[in-house]
């Protein structure tokens, strides 16, 4: 972890990050999830796979590591400031 990224803000600040990681996290869960099951319901109803519906989950999944592990690394920051 890098000592001086998440060192030099404030907790608050922090938190806001966390608080802001954690809905960009939801939103891109919820259009895997809706955007997954437009793929699925039309491989169901014969029209095939549709390369345009599955480009958008995986840039999702994209998007969403590194603000998942962005999100973990605050909350050890977090963890390791109340532990002090």
């Amino acid at each position: 972890m890098e000592k001086g990224k998440y060192a030099n803000l404030t907790a608050k600040q922090l938190q806001k990050r966390k608080k802001y990681a954690s809905i960009l996290l939801v939103i891109l869960i919820a259009a895997v999830v809706l955007d997954g099951t437009v793929l699925i319901y039309n491989l169901v109803i014969g029209n095939g796979f549709i390369n345009t519906l599955f480009v958008p989950i995986a840039a999702c999944i994209v998007i969403f590591i590194p603000i998942y592990m962005g999100k973990k690394k605050i909350e050890g920051e977090l963890k390791n400031r109340e532990d002090n």
